[in-house]
């Protein structure tokens, strides 16, 4: 047995047992109030305790990186039971470690030492930008003014947001569907045009300056005023299937998902920019949401255009951690949208990012470009998980994209399609099992660099580079963004590449999809005051100088590489994601809180 490798998993053995000692400490009156999971990730931090319930909470706050209370709407929808126990979340925090401090009808009940993650902005949607995409900054906090809906299936049709000019809106489906204000062609059994109460409300709020984030609690089915189907009512369109919000002329929206269950449930989005508007219609997130039974599109972006000029941008949308599940329609309106048309479309727009998302079972998964004459630019495809689909990942029209560290698993039809002068500089992807992993047509073309190919029917049809900086001849309006540092962040290495495709798969899972519940505990309990934590581990700090920078990188560089042992509190410092060994992801991590 190799000498080094046998040390090593002794040392994190150790390290393993000193880390779970030291952050499941619990002092001897707290019985009755465990901790279940505690952790951070992508800005946000979570706690499930068991032994308390909502009715228990009179307060929260939490003091850290940054610190706040949560009161108002915040205390009552980010504190609830579910089937875990009690559960905290709280999103828009900056990267560091937090203490959570609960007052309860049990006493004061204190979390410390928890560590939360910083998200990862690569790609071409922040590429240049620093005003930070949707309703966040780029620190992780909401922009200044944000205003908060939170949206559950009891308040869907409900809940009201007000403009700064005294109009009210009342109904998620309302809000969001801009276009169900316009007189459509469908009329009612007695003959009057349907539409919405609208009222212009999203380009209102844009206008205003006011940021709209839309937290969606739990399972939500369709609301009242979405685009309806086969038909032009509420803004909708003959051949469509309908339940649609589609957003005219917003700005600085994000929609997210609160915890570990949030679904949009039958219903989608699109954000659109329009010529009546053409300088909004730009900066849209949507994050941690599971979209199912969607019966048309699950999210789409789309500008405006005339010949072969983009008269209205739609620009700097941001769409990462979701999972999206073919729907099955038993009456679609076209016959080819029998599982929907699409999980997430780009068209007519640019700085566009699609990252550590699942797409589970979908015929038509991502389109960019709706025809050959469609315009769109500067698109990153990255950390993505492609399970069971048949086509699409993406179909590319005129659009240059990077495509990288994503996993293809039992692709039925085709993965990466480049057509119409498209140009993919795809790197260090994984295919299995695939039929035909790419495939080029009509002007396109892909340069592949590293991509991994397991049991595959058909390979790649681009051309493949021994060196990232080759030229690859194309047709394309950026036939060197891939390699030019004005045109893209490549050059310069601004992004987080996985170069071991093997290690895809075990990255997706701790870090793509929705939040998932987690059991580990990170942090000291105490119930009834706070007791003396154990001696801090400052996290990603691993040689103890009391920073976090890259001379650690260097030493979890060549743990990994067995070039070196940890000790106990090195080993708990550079264990990022807690639980319990340090590894490739760890590595992630500790790159992006860098």
């Amino acid at each position: 047995m190799n000498h080094r490798k046998t040390k090593k998993t002794r040392i994190l053995a150790v390290c393993l047992a000193a880390f779970t000692a030291a952050r499941t400490s619990v002092s001897a009156e707290s019985d009755a109030v465990t901790a279940v999971s505690a952790g951070g990730k992508n800005e946000t931090l979570f706690a499930v305790f068991a032994g308390l319930t909502d009715a228990d909470v009179t307060g929260v706050s939490y003091a850290g990186t940054a610190s706040g209370t949560l009161t108002g709407d915040d205390l009552t929808y980010l504190v609830r039971d579910t089937a875990s126990g009690l559960r905290v979340d709280i999103p828009g925090l900056p990267a560091g470690t937090y203490d959570l401090t609960l007052s309860t009808a049990k006493g004061t009940v204190v979390q410390s030492g928890i560590p939360v993650s910083a998200q990862d902005r690569s790609g071409y949607a922040h590429f240049q930008y620093t005003e930070g995409v949707g309703a966040y900054q780029d620190s992780g906090l909401l922009k200044p003014d944000a205003v908060i809906l939170y949206v559950t299936d009891e308040n869907k049709d409900s809940v009201s947001v007000t403009s700064k000019d005294g109009t009210t809106v009342t109904g998620i489906g309302n809000i969001l569907n801009s276009a169900g204000q316009d007189a459509g062609g469908g009329k009612t059994s007695g003959g009057s045009t349907v539409t919405n109460t609208n009222s212009g409300i999203i380009r209102k709020l844009a206008e205003d300056g006011t940021p709209l984030v839309i937290r969606i609690i739990g399972d939500v089915t369709a609301p009242y005023g979405l685009t309806a189907y086969n038909t032009t009512d509420f803004g909708g369109a003959k051949g469509d299937n309908g339940c649609m919000a589609r957003m005219k002329s917003g700005k600085d929206i994000t929609i997210e998902g609160i915890g570990t269950d949030a679904c949009i449930d039958g219903w989608g989005f699109h954000f659109i920019c329009e010529d009546a508007a053409p300088e909004l219609g730009k900066s849209f997130e949507v994050r941690n949401l599971a979209f199912r039974n969607v019966p048309e599109d699950a999210v789409g972006m789309e500008g405006a255009q005339a010949g072969d000029t983009v008269t209205a941008s739609v620009e700097r949308c941001w769409i990462h951690h979701n999972e999206f599940y073919v729907p099955n329609i038993a009456n679609p309106a076209e016959s080819d949208k029998k599982q929907g048309d699409g999980a997430c479309d780009f068209k007519r727009g640019q700085y566009f990012t699609n990252s550590y998302n699942l797409y589970d079972g979908y015929h038509k998964t991502n389109l960019v470009g709706a025809n050959d004459s469609n315009l769109q630019y500067n698109i990153s495809f990255h950390h993505n998980y492609w399970k069971d689909c048949a086509a699409r990942g993406p179909m590319a029209r005129n659009a240059n994209i990077h495509i990288y560290n994503n996993i293809y698993e039992h692709q039925t039809d085709v993965g990466q399609d480049s057509r119409a002068k498209s140009y993919f500089f795809s790197e260090y992807n994984l295919f299995e099992n695939c039929d035909d992993c790419t495939v080029i047509k009509s002007g396109g073309a892909i340069k592949s660099f590293q991509d991994a190919f397991v049991n595959c029917e058909h390979e790649t049809t681009g051309t493949v580079v021994s060196a990232k900086t080759d030229a690859v001849s194309n047709s394309n309006k950026y036939p060197d963004f891939d390699t030019n540092p004005a045109l893209s962040y490549i050059p310069a290495g601004d992004y987080i590449l996985e170069t071991d495709t093997a290690k895809l798969k075990a990255l997706f899972a701790a870090e793509g999809g929705t939040l998932h519940e987690n059991t580990a505990v990170s942090g000291t309990t105490a119930v009834g005051g706070q007791i003396d934590p154990p001696a801090e581990t400052v996290t990603g700090d691993i040689n103890a100088d009391g920073i976090c920078d890259k001379a650690d990188a260097v030493l979890m560089q060549q743990f990994l590489l067995t070039e070196s042992s940890l000790t106990a509190e090195q080993g708990a410092a550079a264990d990022l994601n807690a639980d319990g060994t340090v590894n490739a992801v760890d590595m992630t991590l500790l790159k992006r809180l860098i």
